[in-house]
């Protein structure tokens, strides 16, 4: 079966056989499903993209901002600050990108097990990213303590 081209007008395909939109919409699932169905072997050993790190502590819990810099220094991120946030009211732990450095951010995301990657930049910042530890800390500490598969 062949396919009219996008920019063929009607009467150029008027008495071949097409099944219209439905012939298109079919090409175009197959493309997509080869497309994602043919994903890169990721390596075994996960290298992040470093950059200067700063975790604060927005749960509250003493020490949180410690265990995370442990974890994330194990991990190859260079962390140059630790603290406690503004406040203690952080649900989720967040990942906030300062600069355009934002493979860093989302690497830190990645290696945390964490979705919450905003984008905050500042030309003035002296950190490609912070973190801000949440609530969740436990459960996030609990996912890098699995056995990996």
């Amino acid at each position: 079966m062949s396919l009219p081209s996008p920019l063929s007008r009607p009467s150029e395909t008027a008495g071949k056989h097409t099944n219209g939109p439905a012939a298109w919409v079919a090409a175009l699932l197959l493309a997509a499903a080869c497309l994602t169905g043919c994903k890169k072997a990721e390596p075994d050993n996960f290298v992040p993209n470093t950059g200067q790190i700063q975790i604060l502590n927005g749960c509250g819990k003493s020490g949180a901002a410690e265990l995370f810099r442990n974890y994330l220094s194990d991990q190859g991120f260079d962390i140059i600050e630790f603290g406690n946030a503004a406040s203690w009211n952080y649900a989720q732990t967040m990942v906030v990108a300062r600069t355009a450095n934002e493979p860093v951010a989302r690497d830190l995301a990645k290696v945390l097990t964490t979705e919450n990657l905003i984008h905050l930049f500042d030309p003035m910042a002296m950190v490609d990213a912070t973190v801000f530890i949440g609530k969740d800390y436990e459960e996030l500490i609990k996912r890098w303590q699995k056995p990996k598969t």
